[in-house]
């Protein structure tokens, strides 16, 4: 990934391998920045049970969700994911019934996590603003090219059908 080679190299983002099966090949490329890494291992290690009594944890409703975005398959718009704000160099969220996940995608098919929260915790406390503002921070932080920062909020703007 060329575009990204310097967040790459300066270990600022890592690429989020996702197990497909035996005659899957990855359709999209997700990364995650060393904050959303240790916040998903933190997740992991916690393996709480979903607040919304969904038959799924947490983390393998991210599981899923990862898997279906990197298999290439048909993510919802607004339940699933969605441009937080309508602006220049959008930030977009993956949702789950329980997680909600921030970052922006540099180019089409290519997302890049920056935080997670619990989807209870960023709605009882309107935290919406703040994760848009603290992904354009670690942007600008990371010293990536504002071409970078992925154009348009709908869509068809960031994945292909």
């Amino acid at each position: 990934m060329e575009a990204l080679s310097k967040p790459l190299r300066d270990g600022a983002i890592t690429r989020i391998e996702i197990e497909l099966g035996p005659r899957e090949l990855p359709m999209r490329q997700l990364y995650g920045t060393r904050g959303f890494l240790a916040w998903l291992d933190e997740r992991a290690r916690g393996q709480e049970p979903s607040s919304i009594d969904s038959d799924t944890t947490p983390l393998e409703q991210i599981d899923d969700l990862f898997y279906r975005y990197v298999a290439g398959r048909t993510l919802t718009h607004r339940r699933e994911f969605r441009c937080v704000k309508v602006e220049k160099n959008p930030v977009w969220e993956f949702k789950t019934p329980d997680v909600r996940i921030f970052g922006w995608f540099p180019m089409k098919d290519c997302f890049v996590a920056v935080y997670g929260d619990s989807a209870d915790r960023v709605k009882d406390h309107d935290l919406y603003r703040g994760y848009r503002l603290e992904v354009r921070r670690i942007r600008r932080e990371m010293g990536v090219e504002e071409s970078l920062y992925g154009e348009g909020s709908v869509p068809n703007d960031v994945l292909s059908p």
